[in-house]
């Protein structure tokens, strides 16, 4: 009896103990002490104070569970043999008011839990974080842009005026990033994961896709004079079209100029071209090829970092986020790396990207509301693009444009040309579905299949796409 009371007593104190850190750590990181834990390998879990928790241990022998007062937890201890026992219990319950487990002694024997031994993991088998960093750290770069000023004397003095990151895509030191990483620099600097610091040339820039690429010299030299080549490692690039919502998403990156950095999560949405948030003043970076959303936490200074899937390859690129502080909030998107496959030849090759365009200019139905789209005959179902402006292509096709204004609400639009339905048989019912087949999929030069509505009958009509006019720098972190 003695020997039970002081079991007890010591069961007692090690569950007040465990509450207290629970209910210490729930303060300290702002969570609520709500848990649910789950082990891998052999172990044991504690469960907070006052809270509702779910533990399954799992491993090579039977682990233990320790519940401090006052809380509802369902446990499940699976061993080798691959028996489980389930119990809800109330912890410190007094004796002989149920829920206690009891060996297969005699009744009056004190419960025995068997104590597991932890089992060291393997490293990286936590998280698959760690093995991507391992792999890829030293292909991710800091860049740092340069403005040259010129002082008394006419000497002159380069100082940086930015900071973001970038990757090299081959062995020959071509280097990937954000065309607002170097837009305005006079000189730019790439540092290496050993911190070793060299000049980098601009080989080109493309602002409408928010992409440039940069070069530095193999044979360049660190401090010791040892050449560089060998600390140019090249990623490996995946398909961002097989990216599937809810995987895992790294990123790796010089946030707020901390190098080297590594955060994690999952890739949250795909964002179509021209896709917008509803929340007044929140706008998506209208990326031509759409957007991987992720919350992975991405910063000022991580433009132009890769974000790898779990398996090391890099889907997209780094590029904006959408706060309303001005820092992360969970809401980050990087564009495709089928884009860069796509642009970064030519940048490379003639140091601009040259985009496609079909000539109009659109509303389209989907921003209007249906009271809008019966005055001006359509059905409230319809989609499409209404035509207001031609040029180019498009004009000489015979697209027809907008043939008199009118008033809707405090919008003006033309109406009376031609609704476009359909791109090369694809249905298009925003602006940003228009662009993004055209973008991804033709170039200047080429023609395609415009399907429009005229006086409520579908036509064909055949365009010759022609160069559309490069925009200014994307803004962004």
């Amino acid at each position: 009896m003695r020997s039970f009371l002081r079991t007890a007593v010591v069961a007692a104190t090690s569950s007040a103990t465990t509450a207290l850190l629970f209910t210490a750590c729930a303060i300290q990181s702002g969570q609520p002490a709500a848990t649910s834990t789950s082990l891998s390998s052999s172990g044991s879990a504690s469960s907070p104070q006052n809270s509702a928790t779910s533990t399954v241990v799992t491993g090579a022998s039977a682990g233990s569970t320790s519940s401090p007062q006052n809380s509802a937890t369902s446990t499940v201890v699976t061993g080798a043999s691959g028996a489980s026992t389930s119990s809800p219990r109330t912890a410190a319950s007094p004796p002989g008011a149920g829920g206690s487990i009891v060996s297969a002694g005699s009744p009056s024997t004190p419960p025995q839990v068997p104590i597991a031994q932890a089992q060291p993991l393997p490293p990286g088998a936590q998280n698959p974080a760690v093995a991507v960093y391992q792999q890829n750290g030293g292909s991710v770069v800091n860049i740092t842009s340069l403005a040259v000023l010129t002082g008394f004397g006419a000497s002159t003095q380069a100082q940086p005026q930015g900071i973001g990151s970038g990757f090299f895509i081959d062995s020959d030191g071509r280097i990937v990033t954000n065309d607002h990483v170097v837009a305005d620099a006079n000189q730019l600097a790439v540092t290496l994961q050993d911190k070793t610091t060299v000049s980098a040339q601009l080989l080109g820039r493309d602002p409408d896709n928010d992409l440039a690429v940069l070069k530095i010299d193999p044979s360049a030299t660190d401090q010791d004079g040892q050449a560089i080549a060998d600390r140019i490692n090249p990623v490996t690039l995946g398909d961002s079209d097989q990216v599937t919502i809810g995987e895992t998403a790294i990123a790796i990156g010089s946030p707020l100029g901390l190098a080297q950095t590594v955060t994690e999560g999952i890739i949250s949405a795909r964002r179509n071209p021209g896709e917008n948030s509803p929340v007044p003043g929140a706008q998506i970076a209208d990326i031509l090829g759409g957007a991987l959303q992720t919350d992975a936490a991405i910063n000022p200074g991580n433009s132009g970092g890769p974000l790898f899937n779990a398996g090391g390859q890099v889907i997209g690129v780094n590029s904006s986020i959408l706060s309303q502080s001005g820092g992360n909030e969970g809401v980050g998107f990087a564009i495709p790396i089928n884009v860069v496959k796509r642009v970064a030849p030519e940048l490379i090759q003639n140091g601009r990207y040259r985009h496609p365009q079909l000539g109009i200019s659109t509303i389209a139905l989907t921003d209007l509301s249906p009271q809008a789209k019966q005055q001006l005959g359509f059905q409230p179902n319809q989609k499409g693009l209404l035509v207001e402006q031609v040029t180019a292509g498009a004009q000489q096709a015979g697209i027809q444009p907008g043939t008199r204004r009118v008033q809707l609400g405090n919008q003006t639009i033309m109406v009376g040309g031609d609704l476009v339905v359909a791109i090369d048989g694809q249905p298009v019912a925003t602006g940003g579905d228009l662009r993004g087949w055209i973008e991804d999929n033709k170039h200047p030069g080429d023609t395609t299949t415009v399907t429009v509505l005229r006086n409520g009958q579908r036509q064909d009509l055949m365009v010759t796409l022609s160069e559309r006019p490069p925009t200014q720098s994307q803004p962004g972190p």
